[in-house]
């Protein structure tokens, strides 16, 4: 380095300046080209649209978060590494085991610093156990912090909101997180009424009336099964999906729609269930699963007419 600042036709102290914020551009510079190339990679194999093959949207969401993740630590190696240059030409060492042994010196002061060592602890485990990958709709507890990851890395993660809000969290801090299916809430919705038609009428026209877009509504209500209950009661199931944050426009705005809408026909609800396959599908296997087990009190009952038979005996 000392080569370095002799190389400037400048005074000594404004050479060391000069090289210095060159140190921190050049970090800039490649921090930048790391970033052009990650997201030069993704757009490589992107895919788009609701009817995406499942695998190609998951290898998609891994590429994302791998570039994420090596465009952040490519950023924190380069201005790390201009921080040690820049603490060498300052202290004006010559002697090359010396530079190394300040080089070394200034990791180690660097990674003591205990809530750094967290963040990069936690981070490194958060991504080798897979808890979520850029795209996925998570929330973090326990601050309740819910959005889309935008991005990852060994320092922090960051989250945008439903309502279009940044949020930044640090890795230490991210105890527990909810992976939220498809970034979507599945809602079931049940309407009993008087009349089969007139309600099949009411949720089509439910379905226009409220805001659909990847923010409101995703999926308005449709109409899925009817049955008749008695003579002049009908159950009809519907089912909707909205965004997360925004259950409250299934579970206010539609049922106040209903109800404004209807002149005795809606004899009770709507009902509004969140529903999910792959949970569904897992709760039922443990009720299965649990059939099989015996009755905690089998084993009591034939202990006890083995005792009776013993006192006949006797």
């Amino acid at each position: 380095m000392r080569h370095l600042v002799d190389l400037i036709p400048l005074p000594r102290a404004l050479a060391e300046l000069v090289l210095i914020v060159g140190l921190f551009l050049c970090a800039i510079v490649v921090s930048r080209i790391a970033g052009l190339v990650a997201a030069w990679l993704v757009s490589r194999r992107a895919v788009q649209g609701e009817d995406a093959p499942a695998d190609a949207v998951a290898r998609l969401q891994q590429r994302e978060t791998a570039a994420s993740l090596t465009q952040t630590s490519v950023r924190y190696v380069a201005f790390g590494l201009a921080l040690v240059l820049s603490i060498i030409v300052l202290s004006g060492v010559r002697r090359a085991d010396t530079i190394a042994g300040g080089a070394f010196v200034a990791i180690v002061v660097g990674f003591a610093v205990q809530r750094v060592l967290w963040d990069i602890i936690a981070g490194l485990l958060m991504f080798f156990e897979n808890w979520f990958e850029v795209g996925d709709l998570v929330s973090i507890e326990p601050w309740g912090l819910q959005g889309v990851v935008e991005e990852v890395s060994l320092r922090s993660v960051k989250l945008r909101s439903v309502h279009g809000e940044v949020i930044r969290v640090q890795n230490h801090q991210v105890l527990a997180t909810r992976l939220i299916p498809r970034a979507r809430r599945d809602l079931e919705i049940e309407l009993f009424v008087s009349d089969l038609e007139a309600g099949e009428r009411l949720v089509e026209r439910l379905g226009t009336i409220v805001p659909v877009g990847p923010t409101h509504f995703i999926r308005p209500p449709r109409v899925v099964e009817t049955e008749q209950l008695d003579s002049e009661l009908y159950r009809i199931t519907a089912e909707a999906a909205v965004a997360p944050g925004r259950e409250w426009l299934a579970e206010d705005l539609l049922p106040k729609l209903a109800r404004e809408r209807t002149d005795g026909l809606l004899v009770h609800g709507p009902v509004v269930t969140p529903i999910d396959e792959q949970a569904a599908s897992r709760f039922a296997r443990a009720v299965w699963l649990g059939r099989g087990q015996r009755d905690p009190v089998e084993p009591l009952a034939r202990l006890r007419a083995v005792e009776r038979r013993f006192r006949r005996r006797g």
